[in-house]
């Protein structure tokens, strides 16, 4: 690509969403998509994030935990008719996670010509 067709906003707005996309909590794009689910339902039973990943349990609780250890979830109790159910939201930095990336994703779209 010749100079003068390069974007240095928008390069530099990859560069950012590449940094942050590389952590190792958010290398896969079911953690990105968990992230997005609970940003945009403020909190989701563990069963809820089964039906909206399709992941097995097994899958999904790995997942679960590395963003947990990332700080980027938290998990509690709620409860239903049918007994304490765990869900999960997002903590500060999770939302964080999750407006990096569209504000990233926004800039990009509109920087597009």
């Amino acid at each position: 690509m010749d100079d003068q067709r390069m974007r240095p906003d928008l390069n530099r707005e990859i560069a950012n969403l590449a940094r942050r996309l590389s952590d190792d909590a958010m290398k896969s794009s079911m953690r990105l998509l968990i992230i997005i689910s609970l940003y945009l339902n403020d909190r989701l039973s563990f069963s809820d994030l089964l039906d909206l990943t399709g992941l097995g349990k097994g899958s999904l609780a790995n997942h679960l935990n590395k963003l947990t250890e990332k700080g980027l979830i938290r998990s509690g109790f709620a409860f239903s008719l049918k007994g304490p159910i765990t869900v999960y939201s997002l903590t500060e930095e999770g939302k964080k996670v999750y407006t990096d990336y569209v504000d990233a994703i926004i800039k990009m779209k509109g920087g597009k010509n």
